[in-house]
C-alpha cells in the first residue's frame, strides 16, 4: 500500500508465521488474526471460490462462485466464450508481478460490491463485557456460521481470491510491557481500560502468565534472537526448512535433535527482553505486551489517561514499562511469537510430554479453567492469550507416562461445561473436534459430495457423507 501511494492506510495484518508460507485464503477459512483487536479476525463476504456439486443428471461439476463485487468482472459482465473473472484476475496479477502499478477497478454497485470486506461489528461486540447474555457469549470461534461460505470454511471450498478492506494507519504508536500481581487485576485492567469503548481499543493486547514467561526465556532465546536479527522472511523460512529436513532424517532421535540443541545452548544466548522487563517477568506472574495508537480523534490520550488512573487506583498491583525504542518493541514481539515452538523445545529438553489447545472464553470471563477432576498436576501450564477477545492458547506439560489424551479431554470438558467457552477458537476443527450441528450442515451444503477436506469436524470421511 505504501509503494502505491496509500501512505495513510494499512492492510488487516502481516501474517505472523510468514516463513511458513501462510495464505490470506487460509486466514479467511479459519478466521485468523487474533492479535488485531481493533480490526477483528480475517473476514470477508467478497470472494471468488470453487465448490463441487452433482447436477440432476449425475454429472459432477466444479462451480466458481463470484462474490468479489468488482466493477468489470462481475459474472454479468461476461458473455459465453468471452472470458471469465479468473482470466481477468490472472492478467491483473501478472501485471503486478511485472512491476506495473495497475489499480484494480472500483467496487461495483451490486450487493456483492457493497458487502462487508471486514468484520465491521467486531469492535462493538468485543466490548460487550457486561453480565447480560451478550457478555456471556464469546467474541469469536471456529464454528461461527456468519457470512459468505468462504468464511471459516476450513477447506470445504477452494478460495481463489478475496477482497479486503484497508484500515487507517495510526499516526503514532506506543508499546508497553505491563505486569500485574494477580490475574484478577489483569482481568480488571482488560475490562476497565482496554475494553472501555470500541473507539479507544488498543491495536493489540497479548497476555502471558508466569509459566509462559519462564519457558520462553528458558527455551526460546535462540529462535527469538534470530527473529530479531533477520526477521520472519525468506531467510528464516530457509532455516526452518533445514530444521524440518534434519528432523526427517532416517536415524533414531532425529526428530528431537534440533530441539535438544536449542534447549542446551539456550542459556548461551542473550535474553530476549530488556533487563527492566526481565526483572518484571521474574518479580510478577501476569504480563501484557500491548500497543496503542492515535488515529486522529484522541484515542491514544484517552486510553493512556484511563491506564494512568487505573495504575493509581491499583498501586502496587501493576507496573508499567514503556518501550523507548523500536528495538524494545521488536523484542516484545519476538518474545510472544516464539511461545509455541519454545514449549516443544522445553518438553524435549526436559524429557517431558504435553499438548496444546486453543479456546474462547466468554467476554465477561477469563479465569483459567481447572485441569479436570482426577487429573495429575502439570509440570508447566503455559497460558497466553489474545486478552481483548479472550481467546486462549494453552500448552500443558506432563511427566512421561501421563495419559495426555485423557487430560486434554478433561480440560475441554471444563472449558465448555464449567466456563461456558467454545473450542476450537482459531486453529480449526480438523478431525479432533466435533463441530456443532449447524456448522456441520453449513459445511455439507458447501460440499455436498464430501470431496473437499473430508472428515473434518466430526463429519463422515465417506463420499457424500456415507449417504446413497
Amino acid at each position: 500500500l505504501n509503494e502505491w501511494g496509500y501512505h495513510d492506510r494499512e492492510s488487516h495484518s502481516t501474517l505472523g508465521s510468514t516463513f511458513l508460507n501462510p495464505t490470506t485464503a487460509a486466514g479467511v477459512a479459519f478466521g485468523s488474526g487474533g492479535t488485531q483487536l481493533r480490526k477483528g479476525s480475517a473476514y470477508t463476504d467478497r470472494c471468488l471460490f470453487a465448490r463441487v456439486y452433482e447436477n440432476k443428471w449425475g454429472k459432477r461439476i466444479v462451480e466458481v462462485v463470484n462474490t468479489l463485487g468488482i466493477e468489470g468482472i462481475e459474472d454479468s459482465d461476461f458473455y459465453e466464450n468471452t472470458g471469465s473473472t479468473i482470466e481477468q484476475l490472472d492478467i491483473y496479477a501478472n501485471d503486478v508481478r511485472q512491476g506495473y502499478e495497475r489499480p484494480m477497478a472500483s467496487s461495483s454497485k451490486s450487493k456483492h460490491g457493497t458487502a462487508m470486506a471486514s468484520d465491521h461489528t467486531y469492535p462493538h461486540r468485543v466490548c460487550e463485557v457486561g453480565e447480560d447474555k451478550k457478555g456471556r457469549e464469546v467474541s469469536r470461534y471456529n464454528a461461527d456460521t456468519r457470512g459468505e461460505q468462504c468464511n471459516r470454511s476450513e477447506g470445504k471450498v477452494l478460495i481463489l481470491a478475496t477482497v479486503h478492506d484497508t484500515f487507517v494507519k495510526p499516526e503514532e504508536k506506543k508499546s508497553y510491557w505491563i505486569s500485574f500481581k494477580d490475574f484478577d487485576t489483569t482481568l480488571k485492567f482488560r475490562k476497565e481500560v482496554c475494553l472501555d469503548n470500541p473507539k479507544d481499543l488498543p491495536i493489540s493486547c497479548e497476555y502471558m502468565d508466569r509459566d509462559s514467561f519462564d519457558i520462553i526465556d528458558r527455551s526460546g532465546r535462540i529462535l527469538g534472537n534470530l527473529i530479531k536479527v533477520i526477521g520472519m522472511g525468506s531467510l528464516m523460512g530457509t532455516l526452518w526448512d533445514v530444521k524440518l529436513k534434519i528432523e526427517a532424517l532416517p536415524f533414531d532421535g532425529s526428530e528431537l535433535i534440533c530441539d535438544k540443541l536449542l534447549h542446551t545452548f539456550n542459556s548461551f544466548t542473550p535474553a530476549l527482553l530488556p533487563s527492566k522487563v526481565m526483572k518484571l517477568g521474574k518479580d510478577m506472574d501476569h504480563h501484557i505486551a500491548m500497543t496503542v495508537g492515535e488515529f486522529g480523534e484522541g484515542e491514544k490520550d484517552r486510553f493512556l489517561n484511563r491506564m494512568e488512573k487505573f495504575a493509581k487506583d491499583n498501586e502496587g498491583g501493576i507496573v508499567i514499562h514503556e518501550c523507548k525504542s523500536s528495538a524494545e518493541e521488536n523484542s516484545l514481539t519476538a518474545f510472544r511469537f516464539v511461545a509455541a515452538p519454545a514449549f516443544r523445545t522445553w518438553c524435549v529438553g526436559e524429557n517431558a510430554q504435553g499438548f496444546s489447545v486453543d479456546y474462547a472464553l466468554p467476554k465477561n470471563g477469563g479465569q483459567a479453567p481447572l485441569v479436570g477432576e482426577g487429573q495429575p498436576t502439570p509440570l508447566k501450564r503455559m497460558r497466553y492469550s489474545h486478552l481483548g477477545c479472550n481467546v486462549v492458547h494453552e500448552d500443558i506439560a506432563y511427566e512421561l507416562g501421563v495419559d495426555t489424551h485423557a487430560a486434554k479431554y478433561a480440560l475441554k470438558k471444563e472449558v465448555e461445561k464449567t466456563c461456558g467457552g467454545k473450542l476450537p477458537a482459531e486453529h480449526g476443527h480438523g478431525t479432533e473436534y466435533h463441530a456443532p450441528k449447524d456448522t456441520q450442515q453449513r459445511w455439507m451444503k458447501m460440499d455436498p459430495l464430501n470431496v473437499m477436506n473430508p472428515g473434518i469436524g466430526g463429519l463422515s470421511s465417506k463420499f457424500k457423507y456415507g449417504k446413497k
